[in-house]
């Protein structure tokens, strides 16, 4: 009654004859031992009034061990496994790594009788204390001892000596079993710390990776509104161009940004999205505070950011688009030279007046053609000089007034009539009279492709309809 008092704190009976004299009065204090011991949970196996009563030492040494495996090792669990087991696979993992252990630790008897274990256990939840690996080779005595010496050090008692494995075949399991719940308590102290330790480094692995996903998303959004903005200040910015070539090469430039930069770029929005998500996913599913970002710097101003870019896109597009046009009407409706042009007609008139006279010979006429780029053959060039001639000479204004003519010829259904007549008869084609430069082999086979009955006329005339 006193030990199961002690151990598991059973309040004592208030009536047991503490100096019994009769078996009657020995009785009852037995069968109310028994009702304590049945209040602890303890299990027996065949415990019977009678077993004490007779002072049966078997069966008391039982019930003593029923207690030592109650109160000393039932507590224990390891993975869901309790007592004996529980205690097993606590050395095995222990034990895990040790050379000559791993994986041979199943019972409490003969995988104890060479030491190995013992000196593991203290080896791993101990510093300089032993060691194992140079101790390896010496005899299960000398490491027994020093196991248990060291252990006994540690303030665990000596519950058994070298001889009680060594010197029998089967040492008892339960000698073995309650000495190694005394070093499980001792030890698992240690298990309590490392417990904590690991937690703290998960906490701290959990945390950097959350740390390095947040400082990913910051960068990439950062690095992405940078770009953004940058793009759609110089769209906002941008000229269409002053010439027809400049509006073309802005042309092929936004084309190139639409098919190579800009992809990636959306790409990178769409990755910066995900990536917010699977922040705020792991630390909600691991109970933690959800991701804030910075002012501007959430998913959704991704959103106004892209709009911004895609207006600011539109806008340069169509100013170029509309400057080309421009152009085009510019040139379709212009019926008089630029002031380039001319200044280019009088240089080349005063260039070649030799005796600036203001008078060009026909020589003198001829050469300022060619230098115009008016290339004319002998036939046209001798018909044309008879036009123009006054006593033999030209001057700076007949000069000037038949280039203007010549270069501001307007591009309808009747001029380009008038040129066909200058090679020969429209109305009767052939290959022969369209043969003269620039017109290529394939200008040719096409004019000669669209002439109905040898006749051009309808074909000039219809592409010129309105």
């Amino acid at each position: 009654m006193k030990l199961v008092h002690s151990l598991y704190d059973v309040p004592m009976p208030r009536k047991y004859k503490k100096d019994p004299k009769s078996k009657v009065h020995m009785l009852d204090n037995v069968n109310q031992a028994l009702k304590m011991l049945e209040t602890a949970e303890v299990k027996t196996v065949n415990l019977k009034q009678t077993s004490i009563l007779n002072a049966d030492w078997n069966m008391m040494a039982g019930m003593c061990w029923c207690i030592i495996l109650d109160y000393n090792i039932k507590g224990i669990s390891v993975e869901d496994a309790t007592a004996k087991q529980g205690l097993l696979i606590w050395c095995q993992k222990k034990t895990k790594h040790y050379k000559g252990i791993n994986g041979k630790i199943h019972n409490f008897t003969k995988a104890w009788k060479n030491g190995n274990a013992f000196l593991a256990l203290v080896d791993k939840h101990t510093t300089g204390v032993v060691n194992y690996d140079e101790m390896y080779e010496q005899s299960a005595e000398e490491k027994l001892d020093a196991a248990f010496t060291a252990c006994e050090n540690l303030g665990v008692p000596r519950l058994l000596e070298v001889e009680d494995l060594t010197e029998v075949e089967r040492p008892d399991d339960k000698a073995v079993m309650t000495y190694v719940s005394e070093l499980f308590k001792l030890f698992s102290k240690e298990d309590i710390k490392e417990n904590a330790a690991n937690h703290i480094s998960k906490f701290l692995s959990f945390q950097r990776r959350v740390d390095d996903l947040v400082f990913s998303y910051n960068d990439r959004f950062t690095a992405f509104k940078e770009w953004a903005q940058a793009k759609t200040t110089d769209f906002n910015d941008a000229e269409p161009g002053s010439t027809q070539i400049e509006c073309a090469e802005k042309t092929e430039a936004y084309k190139e940004y639409l098919l190579h930069e800009k992809p990636a770029k959306l790409v990178e929005v769409v990755d910066i999205q995900d990536l917010y998500a699977n922040i705020q996913g792991e630390l909600k599913v691991n109970g933690r505070n959800s991701f804030e970002p910075a002012e501007n710097c959430k998913p959704e101003d991704l959103h106004v950011l892209v709009h911004s870019l895609n207006e600011a896109e539109d806008k340069a597009s169509e100013a170029i688009r509309v400057t080309r046009l421009g152009f085009i009407e510019k040139l379709d409706g212009e019926e008089t030279l630029s002031a380039e042009k001319k200044a280019e007609i009088e240089s080349a008139f005063t260039a070649f007046d030799a005796d600036n006279s203001g008078m060009l010979d026909k020589t003198e006429f001829r050469a300022a053609l060619c230098a115009i780029g008016v290339a004319l053959s002998d036939p046209d060039f001798d018909k044309v000089f008879e036009e123009l001639q006054t006593e033999a000479h030209i001057d700076s204004t007949t000069f000037a007034n038949y280039l203007e003519e010549f270069f501001t010829t307007s591009d309808d259904a009747e001029s380009i009539v008038k040129s066909l007549q200058v090679l020969g008869d429209p109305n009767n084609v052939t290959e022969e009279m369209l043969s003269q430069p620039p017109l290529t082999e394939e200008d040719i086979a096409y004019l000669m492709g669209k002439a109905e009955d040898g006749s051009l006329a309808g074909f000039i005339n219809s592409s010129f309809a309105c």
